[in-house]
């Protein structure tokens, strides 16, 4: 979506929504001129400076199975879709399955625009993959051909691109979401899954996240899917969206394709970028959010979340603090919750030195001696004082198990950080030490993690710590013995007020 400071932008898309569209063997440009340049120079130079100004990427250990991407306009949008569509480069990739959801035409069910068809851009011409298109009309009774649900729906117009720049060579699967109802999402999920895909083919969620809250607020709500994607927690993402604590306008289409990623070897995920409209438009009270993610299948291990690089015979290094810059986070989590609580807000703070550098945290709320909220990224994927600072107010609103905190109940608080170290899984539970370590067991969708203080506070040996982790995820109290559950051991910097 353009971000409504783009007044000129509406203008334009608004005269193409009223303007005709031709339909038949080609699918004209619908947003060119509006979302992006028409001037095929221009565009380009914009997409080429877009992907040249990746300064790095993660390296992906085994096989690319699907992107996340943003799809506003160009100029608000492109440069974090950019982080997802570089990864694509000097990979053998010939098919492009697009994924995206209707903003334009109601309709339920499913449509592909493909078989026959050749999609135009000011680049030049994709043409579809007419097997593979009728082979998702095929599936079921509710996939059909609706033109005009395409005719002026951007956000696949807008991916083509970044995809006709990266790829030599690629065919074009274009499917719109109707109403993201659950039966429509388990639809496109199993679509995907049964049609034969081969390994040079990959899956493209377009998706815009949280829409016009301020940026503060909005990080909150994607942070909260963002760690529901870098788990494959598509239920727990799905009742986050049901509830309105995070927005995504292509969430039925991004859970569905996290579930065929999944189903078709997918067991990592990298957050690859995030950032919202105001970075461009320098308004941060009204902001839409933007992810660039890449799941993919690591070649070191099929079970999920593991691989050998996480198999490190040697602990890593604790994070080091020093007493001042350990008071300072717990100042920076009391005073995020509690601006919060009173503005809606998040605090902003200026960091820098060994806080500003990423690191993986949880913030502990208790209460009385009792448990009050707890939450964490388990990834190092911010800087240390801004995972802090958004997993205090998350832990102090947004932990499912207890009520939101009340600005008065915040004085009764006590605020403990844990500063993680890396995930390392286990080859033997003899691995585990009870009061070094904090365990996460990972099986199927199910992901639960205690933190080490816990088994320590319990009493807990070896095995209830495994049994209670287990119990964490939702799982039985030996699902740690299956051949496919994995588990994690972890150490922790732990401090408090």
């Amino acid at each position: 979506m353009v971000h409504k400071t783009g007044t000129t932008l509406w203008i334009i898309a608004a005269l193409i929504i009223c303007g005709a569209v031709t339909y038949g063997a080609n699918r004209l440009p619908a947003v060119a001129g509006s979302f992006y340049p028409d001037n095929p120079t221009v565009l380009k130079n914009m997409i080429t400076g877009h992907l040249d100004a990746v300064e790095k990427l993660p390296e992906i250990d085994g096989q690319i199975i699907a992107l996340i991407v943003p799809h506003a306009g160009l100029v608000y949008s492109g440069q974090i879709a950019a982080h997802a569509y570089k990864m694509l480069e000097d990979r053998d990739i010939h098919t492009a399955v697009l994924c995206g959801p209707s903003h334009r035409y109601p309709f339920t069910g499913l449509s592909v625009y493909g078989p026959d068809v050749t999609w135009k851009t000011p680049l030049g011409m994709v043409h579809c993959n007419t097997k593979l298109c009728k082979q998702i009309l095929n599936y079921d009774s509710h996939v059909k051909i609706l033109p005009e649900a395409h005719a002026r729906e951007h956000c696949l117009e807008v991916q083509l691109p970044y995809l006709q720049t990266v790829l030599d060579d690629f065919t074009l699967v274009p499917v719109l979401m109707g109403r993201p109802d659950q039966g429509t999402i388990e639809l496109l999920a199993d679509a995907l899954e049964a049609v034969g895909f081969d390994d040079k083919t990959v899956l493209i969620a377009s998706t815009d996240w949280q829409h016009y809250h301020p940026a503060d607020k909005g990080r909150v709500m994607d942070s909260l899917g963002m760690d529901c994607l870098r788990h494959f927690d598509t239920k727990r993402l799905g009742k986050l969206l049901a509830e309105g604590k995070v927005e995504m306008c292509g969430g039925g289409t991004a859970i569905a394709v996290m579930k065929a990623a999944q189903a078709r070897g997918a067991n990592r995920v990298k957050i690859l970028k995030y950032g919202d409209s105001g970075d461009v438009s320098g308004d941060k009270s009204s902001v839409v959010g933007y992810v660039a993610a890449v799941l993919y299948k690591s070649a070191d291990s099929a079970s999920p979340g593991k691989s050998q690089s996480d198999e490190r015979p040697d602990l890593p290094p604790l994070y080091e603090l020093t007493d001042n810059e350990k008071q300072k986070l717990l100042d920076i989590a009391r005073t995020s919750i509690k601006t919060y609580l009173e503005t809606g807000h998040e605090a902003e703070f200026e960091i820098d030195g060994k806080l500003a550098e990423n690191g993986a945290a949880f913030v502990t709320l208790t209460k009385d001696g009792h448990l009050r909220g707890c939450i964490g990224h388990i990834m190092a994927v911010a800087p240390l004082y801004q995972t802090v600072a958004t997993c205090a107010v998350q832990a102090a609103v947004a932990d499912r198990r207890f009520p939101p905190v009340s600005a008065p109940e915040l004085k009764q608080l006590h605020l403990e950080i844990s500063v993680l170290t890396p995930m390392q899984t286990i080859s033997s539970q003899d691995e585990i030490e009870v009061g070094r370590d904090g365990l996460m067991i990972v099986r199927g969708n199910h992901r639960g993690l205690l933190l080490p203080q816990v088994a320590s506070d319990y009493g807990w040996n070896r095995t209830q710590f495994l049994e209670q982790t287990c119990r964490k995820a939702g799982l039985a109290a030996d699902a740690y013995q299956a051949p496919d559950a994995v588990v994690y051991r972890f150490q922790a910097l732990v401090f408090g007020e």
